[in-house]
């Protein structure tokens, strides 16, 4: 055995973005050498983007609070975090791989590009097996895109109201014919009309800015649908959930939540949730506003497309930002 065997004795864990290549390559460096090690257990935490975000933003400051900002995809410590004095904070990916090498000499020589593919493999195969579809979301602030927001549909639990989603991602006519002038609407160009400070941002009025519009994809324009299920809860940052000001009157509206809502349960249809985009979701939240809860700045919904995988693997991010 390599190394100073009371640091090898413990558990080391790497937690980070499934999606992204150091990931795989920090799960396979420890993985390689849990094998190999005796003393050495590795615990592999392989998460959504947004579940890796939250759980550095909920670890840190109780665990170790001597580091101000963890930056990246990958979060790696060994010990306990529940017990301060037996564990220690190691650091991202390069880190990681520094402490295999000056502790057991592992060197790693495979080319990155087998990481990439890895990544886009094993998110692919997540996505597979939920049996669900996805959709991305540019947003933008006076113009500039500051980043996506990655959906999860939930189309197995919600599916009348995940195909009204889905329709207005793609544009619809709303029961008007094809030809007929602006009768197409789309989420791209929705304006974000309401932030409730870490609470929930809310969008999706296909009709104009204030946030009056109503209309489904079902039927002629200013229909409206009943409340389909009430199975999803409003239980953490990133749950998607219909707008409405009535029971059953479902439309093009939407909210991200900013936090978990649970006054919302049994009140409103909740039929997704964002997997990647935390950053996103945390500038909103911080943009100045009006009394109204309206942004100052012109805060809209970008491009919208439906995501048939693979996913791409995005650059590091501060999950602390």
């Amino acid at each position: 055995m390599h190394g100073d065997p009371l640091l090898t004795m413990a558990v080391v864990t790497v937690a980070g973005k499934l999606n992204d290549s150091s990931f795989q390559q920090a799960k396979k460096a420890l993985e390689f050498l849990a094998d190999a090690e005796p003393g050495l257990t590795a615990n592999v935490m392989s998460l959504l983007p947004i579940d890796y975000d939250l759980l550095v933003q909920r670890l840190l400051p109780d665990a170790f609070p001597s580091v101000a900002k963890h930056i990246g995809p990958v979060l790696c410590y060994r010990g306990d975090p529940q017990d301060p004095d037996a564990s220690a904070y190691i650091g991202g990916v390069d880190a990681l791989l520094a402490w295999c090498r000056e502790e057991y000499a592992y060197e790693d020589a495979t080319h990155k590009i087998f990481y990439e593919r890895l990544a886009k493999t094993h998110m692919r195969g997540v996505a597979e097996k939920t049996g669900r579809e996805y959709c991305a979301v540019d947003v933008a602030v006076d113009g500039a895109t500051q980043g996506t927001l990655l959906l999860e549909l939930f189309t197995d639990v919600a599916p009348m109201t995940c195909a009204n989603f889905k329709a207005f991602v793609r544009g619809t006519t709303c029961g008007a014919e094809d030809d007929e002038p602006g009768a197409r609407k789309t989420y791209e160009g929705c304006l974000v009309h309401r932030v409730a400070r870490d609470g929930w941002f809310q969008t999706g009025d296909v009709l104009g800015d204030d946030g009056c519009g109503v209309t489904s994809s079902f039927g002629p324009p200013g229909a409206t649908f009943a409340d389909e299920t009430f199975k999803v809860k409003h239980d953490a940052p990133g749950v998607l959930s219909m707008v409405s000001g009535k029971k059953h009157g479902n439309g093009c509206q939407f909210l991200v939540a900013l936090a978990p809502l649970p006054f919302l349960d049994g009140r409103r249809v909740a039929f997704g949730r964002v997997i990647d985009g935390l950053r996103v979701m945390k500038l909103v939240n911080r943009e100045r506003l009006t009394f109204a809860e309206k942004p100052v700045r012109d805060v809209r919904l970008g491009k919208c497309e439906m995501v048939t995988f693979a996913l791409e693997a995005k650059a590091p991010t501060e999950a602390e930002e």
